[in-house]
């Protein structure tokens, strides 16, 4: 298959990177490359002393950068690519980030990742909708279609505890949970449960809880 148009290449990339999050730029290449069903020769054939195909990636990602859209190296990091406009990152992401700041510059720190499922999280979110079931907050009857499908999905279990693969039933393990307490959450290891935080917001007359089926 030919490598398609520079236009058609810039509209693949920023669904690509809407649809996955920030990627490094080796994924960007093996992810277009079979996206478009290049051949080997195809792969290999070289302009200017690069490859053919990774070029034209790299000129739609420049024109890209230029109109805003995706992020410049300066700001991404020369080995990552992803969408200039950080509310595209998908909330499930969120609690990702790998970098902290400190007076303008960058401290990377090394972290287990986890593998979280897209499949189970949508599962979760139709089961239970996009009200936090902590504190009943609903983004859309707050903010409008602005606030349509915002939510996070907090594991009841923290996968960083199991330390293995293993198979998430949505409607048990996870739950629909808003920015603010899921931040609360996470200050404590083991994470505070949802009948604890709802209890909390219960004392201050804050909350008359509805408890979540096997959300303890």
């Amino acid at each position: 298959m030919p490598i398609p148009s520079r236009t058609e290449i810039k509209q693949q990339l920023i669904q690509i990177l809407k649809d996955r999050g920030t990627l490094k730029t080796d994924r960007v290449y093996e992810i277009l490359s079979t996206q478009w069903n290049l051949t080997e020769a195809e792969k290999t054939a070289k302009r200017s002393g690069g490859s053919l195909f990774e070029n034209e990636i790299r000129w739609a990602r420049q024109e890209l950068a230029m109109a805003g859209i995706i992020d410049r190296p300066a700001n991404s990091g020369r080995a990552f690519w992803r969408l200039a406009n950080v509310a595209t990152v998908p909330p499930e992401q969120y609690d990702e980030e790998i970098g902290s700041y400190d007076e303008g510059s960058i401290k990377r720190i090394s972290v287990n990742g986890y593998e979280r499922s897209k499949k189970a999280r949508d599962a979760c979110l139709k089961a239970y909708g996009y009200r936090c079931m902590v504190c009943q907050f609903d983004f859309e009857k707050v903010y409008g279609e602005a606030g349509k499908n915002c939510i996070h999905v907090h594991h009841l279990v923290e996968i960083s505890a199991i330390g293995k693969k293993y198979r998430i039933n949505p409607l048990k393990d996870l739950i629909p949970i808003c920015p603010n307490c899921h931040y609360l959450a996470h200050r404590r290891k083991p994470a505070y449960t949802v009948a604890e935080m709802q209890d909390m917001l219960t004392a201050n007359n804050l909350l008359k809880p509805t408890p979540l089926c096997g959300a303890t």
